[in-house]
Order: C-alpha cells, then structure tokens, then sequence
C-alpha cells in the first residue's frame, strides 16, 4: 500500500511548480492591485482639471525633457568633460614575465596560479592611481594585512620552481 502514496511526497517536482505558480499569480494580483489604486488616487487627484491645464502641463514636460536630453546631449559631444578621469595603463616594475616555452603540462596549474597572482598585482597597482581605487586599496589592505607579502613569497616560491626546471 505504501507505493500508492508516492504522488503526495514532499519532493514531488509538481507540487513544487504548482507552489511556485501560486506564489507568481498572487504576486501578480497584487501587482494589480496596487496599480489600480494608484491610478484611482492619480485620478481623484486630477479630476478637477480642464483641458487647457492639461495641454500647459503636458507642454512644460515635453519642453523640459526636450532640454534635458539636448543638454546631455551637448555636454556628452562637447569633449571639455572631466567627469570621467583617463590614466594610462602601465606594467608594474616588479612584473613577472613568464616563459610560455620551458613549461610543462605538469607546471600548467601552478602557470594558471602565477599568472593570476601577476593580474592581481597589477590590479592592486592599477587601484592606487584614482582617488577611489585608492579607498578600494586601503579598505582591501586594512581588512587583509598580510596580503601583499604573502603574495610576494608565494610569487617568489613559483618563480624559484620555474628557474629550476
């Protein structure tokens, strides 16, 4: 008898699409809902306006969309913004230049490893060159002190493994 109860286990895949379809169409209804007492309450609110009221307020709002986009528009063309700030993306003196040819299939994790220690010392170097990359910086090295010297031990530990083979 016990195998006539399979359908109403807790598990079953349907009764969990049939919880998630509840819980969408009730979202919806009250999605509804609230759009419907907004626009009952957005019309109670302009019921006493005439037609003239209407055409001054929907001219003012295309007038000031109009100039609004004309003057992104113009100040994005204009070239004389210093808003977003350019800096050259320059290697890192301490760079590891890696040899693609002397490694071996058996060294091509520990390659992935020092690459991807190369990319986070140079992002770090990248971050102290803005204002804002340089709180990033701070925040990273205050909350992990010891990051960049084990950073620099392991890289040297990868780097005296590839000098020996």
């Amino acid at each position: 008898m016990k195998f006539t109860f399979k359908r109403n286990s807790k598990n079953n895949p349907e009764s969990v699409k049939y919880k998630e379809r509840f819980l969408l169409e009730r979202c919806n209804e009250a999605i509804f809902l609230l759009q419907h007492k907004c626009a009952q309450w957005l019309e109670q609110k302009t019921a006493h306006l005439s037609a003239k009221s209407w055409i001054v307020i929907l001219f003012c709002f295309v007038v000031f969309t109009v100039g609004g986009n004309i003057y992104l528009i113009v100040d994005g063309l204009n070239g004389n913004s210093n808003k977003i700030e350019r800096s050259l993306i320059s290697r890192p003196t301490n760079a590891l230049v890696l040899d693609t040819k002397s490694t071996t299939l058996n060294t091509s994790l520990s390659k992935t490893h020092l690459e991807r220690m190369a990319r986070f010392q140079m992002y770090m170097d990248s971050l102290g060159r803005s204002p804002n990359g340089k709180q990033v910086q701070d925040s990273m090295l205050r909350l992990r002190p010891g990051l960049l010297d084990s950073l620099v031990i392991v890289e040297d530990y990868y780097r005296s493994q590839f000098k020996n083979q």
